[in-house]
């Protein structure tokens, strides 16, 4: 026997071992090879005597045993490979390319190329830690028309305490799994003994096979459809928030419990997220086992031990049962069915996405209504279950929440006036866990005090609450997650954040299929400027530009009008002001205290050769720059100043740094309600300008950071006259 047939055996049960040498091997001869291995003597019969060997001792009498082939071996383990208790792990299957059935799916993989997909993926796998390693797809067999299995094998460690040595010590075992893949039936069903390795696998499927995989949630109705309630023995009952004196998760048992278990009235209102049942393995309904359904991992499992043709049998068909009627759902169901069916908590991108159950519960809930709005050709859906005060908590990392309260002098909804600075625009809603929610005006910094809120016609208005009206405004995050969910899941409806929207006003999401106006832009995105952002710098010159972009402020040592003006015409890179000369139509001009626009040009956008836009410039920041900071609440004045400029398209941040995201966010806000559009020439779009200009001019950096650095010299010495001069 080899040493691959005999590691095949290592990795079967002890009992098929034993049968295969009993139905092969003649007792005498057993007899006589059990004495050669053991050294002993059989002291009762044959068939006791093999019991107590452990499997290694099992391997070495069929090693010796020339009446089982090789044959033999490849037939009990491919029997037998699967044997500890089966278990399923359930995921919706949809192909790209919809035209894929079974029959062209298994006809394009054949002679073992779906193990190889499979491998190229699988192969470059890094792990985490060293408790797994060596996941490999290592065979295929197509078990009907429609379905393909391909095995798979690792390796998992396994730490003990060494009885010789007293010390920890580890070995590694081989394990075996595997997946079915059914396209006409539309469904991956993943079994392997390590569960953390089932998003490995089905994502690998994904990239493997160009298709999208989803978790399957089996509902309770999808329970009580599928598998018969007489049968029923155990189930695990859970409610998050019981009545007072009722526990949150109780778990039931009887014999007769299918029967029973409707008429225990005082668990109404609880889930089942667990059940367990009697169920027939085969055809003639002779041979049991227990079933075990776990609803929101899409799991089934068994805890009989079964040869691999009768797990298929059984599988297959009990599978099938349970996907007919998840796809009868997806085709024809309502829409909380079909969002119940799917295992959206398990959503990759929505787990990477949120990091608390209360984040994930509120997305998936306005996700939920933007595609019954959808569906059901509304314009707003509320959300019954969801508390304002909880909708805001739970997404204020990804939203804007407005005080936005109810004027009873006006009658609707009403802006609020900042009664310290007057401002309308930034009254945002600031909750921090563990304290009452707070109004913040962030263009002064001064809280809101509910005895004074007025609103712009000023009459005073009563606050109950403030969450009462608050207007949330999705940041961009937000929406690509609801647009990345809906497309995935839901394809026939879509989402498109280029031609929809939605907010939420309390606990009411709107949601609008109006071409939604785009506010801000890249500057890649406007062919005007091709010319700067069309070409490649070396890594060499940008860590040489950087000294530039650095060293760049907003305004040089001879600011003056006539200085700029003949600094219009001149070959150099003093300020932040001066590249955009030479692409645009921009006249330099002094800085001033009075001053809201540092860079100001036409522009080619909103349908119009000659748009208006104003820049606001801003010195080199390590650090994204936030609206809390100084230079952040600079920049914040003056966009809201040049927002209320009727003479403003456009408005631009130019600054040698980054925005922090909210900041980013807060800004979009604000140029959407006042109707302007926003182009950044943040840190990378910067360095672009920069370089531009210095070739245009024929200058090396060297030449301009010399200048620079020169230039700061001479502002400390006129900083420093001015003091003496002032003193």
């Amino acid at each position: 026997m080899s040493e691959k047939h005999a590691d095949k055996l290592l990795h079967v049960q002890k009992g098929v071992i034993r049968h295969l040498l009993s139905s092969k091997v003649d007792e005498k001869d057993l007899i006589n090879r059990y004495r050669t291995v053991v050294k002993r003597e059989v002291k009762t019969d044959v068939k006791t005597a093999l019991e107590r060997l452990d499997k290694q001792k099992l391997v070495e009498i069929v090693a010796i045993s020339p009446e089982i082939s090789a044959s033999d071996i490849e037939t009990c383990f491919e029997d037998n490979r699967y044997s500890r208790r089966p278990n399923f792990r359930l995921f919706m299957l949809r192909p790209h390319n919809p035209q894929v059935n079974s029959a062209s799916f298994i006809s394009d993989h054949k002679n073992n190329f779906g193990v190889s997909k499979m491998n190229e993926l699988l192969k470059p796998i890094v792990y985490p830690n060293d408790n797994v390693f060596g996941l490999v797809a290592i065979d295929q067999t197509v078990i009907n028309h429609e379905t393909l299995e391909i095995a798979l094998q690792y390796q998992e460690r396994y730490n003990y305490i060494n009885p010789e040595t007293e010390q920890s010590d580890f070995i590694y075992e081989l394990k075996f799994g595997f997946f079915w893949i059914n396209f006409d039936q539309r469904f991956v069903s993943i079994s392997i003994p390590t569960e953390t390795l089932v998003g490995t696998i089905s994502r690998t499927i994904q990239g493997a096979f160009n298709c999208f995989v989803s978790p399957v949630n089996i509902t309770k109705k999808i329970v009580d459809s599928v598998f018969s309630k007489e049968s029923m023995k155990r189930t695990t009952l859970s409610n998050p928030d019981p009545d007072s004196g009722k526990p949150s998760k109780v778990t039931l048992a009887d014999s007769d419990l299918g029967n029973k278990v409707g008429q225990l009235t005082e668990f109404d209102g609880y889930d089942s997220p667990s059940s367990v049942y009697q169920e027939a393995i085969d055809e003639d309904g002779d041979f049991f086992s227990t079933l075990g359904v776990n609803n929101d991992k899409g799991k089934i499992y068994l805890t009989r031990q079964l040869k691999a043709s009768e797990m298929r049998r059984w599988g297959i068909w009990r599978i099938g049962q349970i996907m007919n009627y998840i796809n009868s759902i997806q085709d024809n169901g309502e829409i909380d069915e079909k969002f119940e069916s799917f295992g959206l908590d398990e959503d990759p991108d929505l787990v990477a996405f949120t990091t608390s159950n209360d984040e994930k519960k509120v997305i998936l809930e306005v996700i939920k209504a933007v595609v019954t709005c959808k569906v059901k050709k509304v314009e707003s859906f509320k959300l019954h279950d969801l508390n304002v005060d909880k909708i805001v908590g739970s997404l204020k990392k990804h939203t804007i929440a407005r005080f936005y309260p109810y004027c009873e002098s006006c009658d609707h909804y009403a802006d609020i006036t900042c009664n310290h600075c007057g401002n309308t625009d930034l009254l945002t809603i600031s909750v921090k866990r563990g304290q009452a929610p707070q109004v913040v005006c962030s263009f002064c910094y001064t809280e809101l005090q509910k005895d004074n809120v007025r609103c712009i016609m000023d009459h005073k208005i009563r606050i109950d609450s403030w969450y009462d009206g608050v207007m949330i405004n999705p940041k961009s995050a937000l929406v690509g997650i609801a647009e990345k969910i809906i497309n995935k899941y839901f394809p026939d409806e879509g989402f498109s954040h280029e031609e929809e929207s939605f907010y939420l006003q309390n606990n009411v999401v709107h949601y609008s299929s109006r071409v939604a106006s785009k506010v801000m832009f890249k500057v890649r995105e406007l062919q005007q400027f091709k010319p700067v952002w069309d070409r490649r710098i070396t890594p060499k010159r940008r860590e040489e530009l950087h000294d530039v972009l650095s060293l760049l402020t907003e305004k040089c040592s001879k600011h003056s009008v006539d200085a700029c003006q003949a600094c219009q015409h001149e070959k150099s890179v003093r300020c932040i002001m001066k590249p955009f000369v030479t692409f645009t139509d921009h006249k330099l001009h002094p800085h001033h205290g009075q001053e809201y626009g540092d860079i100001s040009f036409t522009i080619q956008m909103l349908g119009m050769d000659d748009a208006v836009f104003v820049g606001i410039a801003k010195s080199y920041e390590k650090k994204p720059i936030k609206s809390t900071d100084n230079k952040g609440h600079e920049i914040l004045q003056q966009f809201v100043y040049k927002c209320k400029d009727s003479t403003v398209n456009v408005l631009g941040i130019v600054v040698a740094g980054e925005l922090e995201q909210d900041f980013a966010a807060i800004l979009q806000d604000l140029a959407g309600r006042y109707r302007k559009k926003i182009v950044m020439w943040t840190y990378e779009e910067l360095m672009l300008v920069v370089d531009f200009a210095i070739r245009h001019y024929g200058m090396s950096i060297s030449e301009v950071v010399e200048e620079l650095k020169a230039d700061i010299v001479k502002r400390k010495k006129n900083s420093s006259e001015k003091r003496k001069s002032a003193s």
